[in-house]
């Protein structure tokens, strides 16, 4: 159910999570109209979510103004994590002692929010995309950051699946996380890298079975 604020927002992050889940094939049609009845809102926000979805080529406009699914495969799945280890791990060889004992305490801030989270059974994006959008903001790279946030968006629907598809596996990712944080206070940076490298391989196959089990 879409609620009444971020109304297009919600929609983007709505359809987006259906596409890459598969409930819209290739091919198939968006119509404003339906969708609009379908989530209980007005034409306006729709037709602003469906411009952004084709921004991020999920969706594309044909010349009849028929809107249509690109498609979205467990390739592309896998494309998007491959990015993020690439970012992510190189962030981490950027990231000088001082930039992270500065950032260290939010850091592990964030790892008590994972926690208390996971003490309610409750599941939180934000912090979890948090945590690794600093990882890459301490490395202190504009480009790297501009990169990265450029699939901002994109990311965040990926650890909602994620995050559905691991919910009892959440105190070992929790410790992942634990470890990587650990590794940086040890000056350990190749080790972090694989920890990390090794934390978002494993996101990638529960995001891939999420996406095989709504088949």
């Amino acid at each position: 159910m879409i609620t009444k604020t971020n109304i297009a927002s919600q929609i983007v992050d709505h359809l987006r999570k259906d596409i890459i889940l598969g409930k819209y094939r290739k091919g198939e049609a968006l119509v404003e109209t339906a969708l609009s009845h379908e989530l209980g809102v007005s034409r306006g926000p729709v037709r602003e979510a469906i411009g952004k979805l084709v921004a991020e080529n999920l969706l594309e406009k044909h010349s009849n103004g028929r809107t249509a699914v690109t498609g979205f495969e467990q390739k592309d799945i896998e494309n998007l994590y491959d990015t993020r280890i690439l970012l992510e791990t190189h962030a981490l060889g950027q990231i000088d002692p001082e930039m992270f004992n500065a950032n260290k305490d939010r850091l592990l801030l964030y790892i008590q929010q994972m926690e208390e989270a996971d003490y309610y059974k409750q599941r939180d994006i934000e912090i979890d995309l948090a945590f690794h959008h600093l990882l890459v903001r301490m490395a202190d790279n504009n480009s790297l950051m501009h990169l990265w946030s450029a699939q901002r968006d994109i990311f965040r629907t990926l650890i909602d699946i994620t995050s559905e598809a691991a919910l009892k596996d959440q105190e070992k990712i929790i410790r992942q996380h634990k470890a990587i944080v650990q590794a940086l206070a040890e000056n350990e940076v190749e080790q972090a890298r694989q920890l990390l490298a090794t934390h978002l391989r494993q996101a990638c196959e529960y995001c891939c079975s999420s996406k095989e089990l709504k088949k």
